[in-house]
């Protein structure tokens, strides 16, 4: 059967058209879902329009017009079948290049067809502009991701030999066929093979994209079928680490309910597996608590009723478990059947409810105890308010915050001065109630908190209303649980610095007084003794002895007094030198050997030091090295040794005094460098003195700058030392 050209087009038109309908219905079904195939049937539809204006039109209308627009709309339409592989693909392309195509096709066809006659220039410009949009296609389809498909293969193959017979048209009608017949379908075998490729090209096109479409769709499935056991996995393990059960409870027109599904979690929740209620859920309701059993029914009957959500706290028995309580909460749905569906999740709260429960009880137990920490509160105000000492509260700028009654009396102020308001400003600031050299003291003191939770008392003066300074020992402790507050103890010491001063003067008075006429009845005892008035029998050369010893011994006590005396008020004269702490002990222990001798006791220094210069008065240092060998020789048992160190001590000597006597009771060791003190222990209250020696022996150290303090133990021994900075020549 020989076919010519024109029946060929028929065809391709007649074909075209069909194809475009099998495609627009091919999208209507499942196939759809493949992204393009509706706008490839409108493609193709178009493909079919033009070869229906270029063939079965051609002679009825003006071949300028059959020319002109139907290849213009038949390389539109490639050019919309290649964007509607880019975006098939997911590629990219220069969109106006592409467009503007057809505008250049359409130009170059009317010149050649109306200007210019040239059916063979025409063929070439036709046949290269299409081929230029048909190998890009073809690029693209070979560039594709899903390049392995045959599908994609078979499209590119098919856009590949379009394309290079087209060029080969393109070269054809250039160089070896120049003046070709001009008829419309003239006897050429090139022209009429060019339609029977165009007729094929036209079928397997729509053909290969059609196959594309079914890979693409198969491929989705594959890919939505994995997604979707991924996410049923997912689900699976997602709802093992719930900590509950996710379920759907069904209830029945009929009454009957079942759980159509149950994470694993209700075999903790229920003590039951998915599978014994699946289709009966009578075994879950027979675990619930009698007296919620009711509660819980009703509530799933009123969320039947409304479908609205359902939620409920209630208690189960479970055989393993024992009594527990469970919260549930679902969405319910009504199905075509007239059945609810509950979709939702149940959960343990036992320790909530046991926690909710025992919060009750704690808040009942806080709230008795808040209202007894106002009764204790007020009971502490009233004590505050009745003590002797002045209390109050600061924050760290020294703002009172709170003060007792005492202080705001000894400051004379008002409690309504407390606190910052704007009418009075900052209120009350401590350390602005004190010289600039008093405050310094007091702002240390309170920053030292921030080592320490308190800071030992200390003597300071603060200022009055009258504009008076007064003597007060100061305590400041951290407040508890507070970075930025402390708080304060105040006490009055006017009253004692009136005592203590009559005291001294009479001390005072009393002391010079004695010193001279003792100082006679010394020396007239010291001439008895020896014999100066001639021999005395020997009771009463005994009792010279016996007085002689006394007068000595009030001599050293009027002497103390008034070296106390001289301290207090500042008028010890100190004369500092260079010293060899080593050649001074030595002088003290030859001093004292006599005295130790008496109490038939032994001194030796042991030192590795055959130098050890310090900064320091000799004189004062032999009175406080005789003061602690004295006591250590007095304290110690007959025949016992008193041990002298000289021990290097960082950038310090200590010299260190160890006897082994009775040793010091603890409860006298805070009271031992204190004026008069004497602990009260028998064996100690026998032996002399005043109790003066030790503390001005702290006074004179402390104003060379040194250290003084002891170790003791009771019924083993005692060792005072005292630690100066070394001095080098």
């Amino acid at each position: 059967m020989n076919l010519d050209p024109r029946t060929i087009v028929f065809f391709i038109t007649f074909g075209s058209l069909l194809i475009g309908i099998a495609l627009f219905a091919a999208s209507r079904a499942s196939l759809g879902q493949v992204n393009g195939l509706s706008r490839w049937a409108k493609a193709t539809l178009l493909q079919a329009f033009a070869w229906a204006i270029l063939g079965i039109f051609r002679g009825v209308i003006p071949d300028v017009v059959s020319i002109v627009v139907g290849q213009a709309l038949l390389l539109s339409s490639y050019v919309w079948y290649l964007f509607i592989l880019v975006e098939f693909n997911g590629q990219t392309i220069k969109p106006w290049f592409y467009l503007s195509l057809p505008l250049i096709e359409a130009c170059f066809t009317t010149y050649y067809t109306v200007f210019q006659l040239d059916f063979s220039a025409r063929n070439v410009w036709i046949s290269l502009l299409v081929s230029i949009v048909i190998l890009k296609s073809a690029q693209l389809l070979f560039s594709s991701v899903y390049k392995h498909l045959f599908s994609v293969r078979f499209l590119a193959t098919i856009y590949s030999c379009c394309g290079c017979f087209l060029l080969f048209r393109s070269f054809y009608y250039a160089v070896l066929d120049t003046n070709p017949a001009t008829a419309p379908f003239g006897a050429n075998p090139i022209n009429d093979f060019a339609y029977l490729v165009f007729y094929v090209f036209a079928v397997f096109l729509s053909f290969g994209f059609v196959l594309i479409c079914i890979d693409r769709f198969s491929l989705q499935q594959k890919q939505t079928e994995a997604q979707l056991n991924n996410a049923i996995a997912l689900f699976a393990r997602l709802s093992e680490q719930v900590p509950g059960a996710i379920y759907q409870f069904q209830l029945a027109p009929d009454g009957n309910a079942c759980f159509p599904y149950a994470s694993e979690g209700i075999k903790q929740i229920y003590e039951v597996t998915p599978e014994q209620v699946m289709q009966n859920a009578s075994l879950v309701f027979s675990r619930l608590h009698p007296d919620d059993q009711a509660k819980v029914e009703e509530s799933i009957q009123k969320s039947a009723t409304s479908l609205e959500p359902w939620r409920c706290q209630y208690r189960v028995i479970l055989p393993e478990q024992g009594l527990r309580w469970r919260q549930g909460q679902a969405q319910p749905e009504k199905l075509s059947d007239g059945s609810i569906l509950w979709h939702g999740f149940i959960t343990d709260i036992t320790e909530q409810a046991l926690a909710a429960e025992k919060n009750k009880q704690l808040e009942d137990e806080i709230l008795r105890n808040y209202q007894a920490l106002q009764v204790n509160e007020m009971r502490l105000r009233r004590l505050m308010n009745s003590s002797l000492i002045g209390m109050m509260e600061c924050d760290k700028t020294g703002r009172v915050i709170d003060a007792n009654d005492v202080l705001l009396q000894m400051l004379d102020l008002g409690r309504d001065a407390l606190g910052a308001t704007p009418m009075k400003g900052n209120g009350v600031n401590w350390f602005s109630l004190s010289t600039q050299i008093e405050s310094s003291k007091q702002r240390f003191a309170v920053a030292s908190l921030a080592q320490s939770e308190t800071v030992a008392p200390f003597e300071t003066e603060i200022i009055a209303g009258d504009a008076k300074p007064i003597p007060v020992m100061l305590g400041v402790s951290r407040l508890e649980q507070s970075e930025d507050e402390w708080v304060g103890f105040i006490l009055d010491l006017r009253e004692q610095k009136r005592v203590d001063h009559l005291k001294s003067e009479f001390i005072s008075i009393v002391s010079h007084e004695l010193r001279t006429p003792l100082t006679s009845i010394r020396g007239s005892m010291v001439l008895l003794e020896a014999g100066v008035a001639g021999e005395l029998p020997d009771k009463a050369l005994h009792l010279v002895k016996i007085a002689n010893r006394n007068s000595q011994r009030l001599s050293i006590l009027v002497n103390d007094i008034l070296d106390l005396e001289k301290l207090a008020k500042g008028q010890m004269t100190m004369s500092f030198q260079s010293l060899d702490l080593c050649q001074l002990a030595q002088q003290a222990i030859d001093a004292n050997t006599a005295y130790a001798q008496m109490h038939q006791v032994r001194f030796e220094l042991h030192t590795d030091l055959k130098i050890a210069m310090v900064w320091g008065d000799v004189d004062r240092l032999m009175q406080i090295m005789a003061n602690l060998l004295s006591n250590a020789a007095k304290f110690s048992p007959v025949g016992g040794l008193v041990t002298i160190r000289i021990l290097p001590d960082h950038d310090c000597y200590q010299l260190q005094v160890e006897d082994h006597g009775a040793g010091i009771p603890a409860a006298f060791h805070s009271r031992i460098f204190g004026k008069f003190a004497q602990a009260s222990h028998a064996a100690v209250r026998q032996k002399e003195g005043a109790g003066l020696g030790l503390h001005i022996s702290k006074v004179l150290i402390e104003k060379m700058q040194g250290q003084i303090g002891f170790v003791s133990e009771e019924g083993v021994r005692t060792m005072f030392w005292i630690r100066l900075a070394k001095h080098s020549v």
